[in-house]
Formats: C-alpha cells, structure tokens, sequence
C-alpha cells in the first residue's frame, strides 16, 4: 500500500450535528504539524462540499487559520473534516477527496518544500 492509499477509509463518512463529516488519514509515515495543511478539497455526490472546519491534535478551526497553529497532526490520528453539508444516518454518498501538505523538512529546491498531494475516492454509508 503507498502512503496515499490509506488516507481515506470505509468507515471515513459520518454525521455530527446534522451535518457531515470526513475522517482524514494523514499521506505521510510520520506525524507533521497542522500548520502543514495546505489544502483540503472534498466533493460528496459531485458536488463541491464547503469546509466548515478542521480538527485534529489541539487545534479546531478553519483550514486557513491552521497555518497558525502549533498543534501536531498525529500519524495515528484522523484529521477531522466537518462539512458544511446536510446529513443523515445509513445514507451513502460517493465522497472524493484532494488533500495537499507540506513537508517541512524536505525541499524539492533551495527554499521549496516538498507538498505531498494524494487523492482519493470512496463510497461511504453515513455511521
């Protein structure tokens, strides 16, 4: 398996006050900081899904307010993606998902870090 195809699982899809939210896997073998969140695009049914927030390792917030952030985005845990869309208990959705970050420490040239892209797309029950 490489390190992008775990990011989302089958059990990712779930509901938490009426709307929908996504489990996110981080595509790197070791634990990065939030700050390190360069995108997060989600599409559930085709259609584009607004971000209503992210959380993970300390910090809640929107993805833009991240990049401030000097919490850890944990290896072993699940960035939490809330949506801004409408949900219900045992509905399917087809959910796609294009996440970018930041590795720090790696450059692809003198001053540029390396952005590890990964994408993916499942079919998720709401739970």
């Amino acid at each position: 398996m490489t390190m992008t195809e775990g990011i989302l699982h089958s059990d990712a899809v779930s509901v938490r006050a009426g709307r929908l939210h996504l489990a996110v896997h981080l595509p790197w073998y070791r634990s990065l900081p939030v700050s390190c969140l360069e995108a997060v695009e989600v599409t559930v049914d085709g259609a584009r899904a607004p971000l209503r927030s992210v959380s993970t390792g300390g910090f809640t917030g929107p993805l833009a307010d991240a990049v401030g952030s000097a919490a850890w985005w944990d290896l072993r845990d699940a960035l939490d993606v809330a949506l801004d869309v409408p949900a219900a208990f045992g509905v399917t959705h087809q959910v796609g998902l294009a996440l970018a970050v930041r590795i720090p420490y790696i450059q692809q040239a003198p001053g540029v870090p390396l952005v590890q892209r990964a994408t993916a797309q499942i079919e998720g029950t709401v739970r």
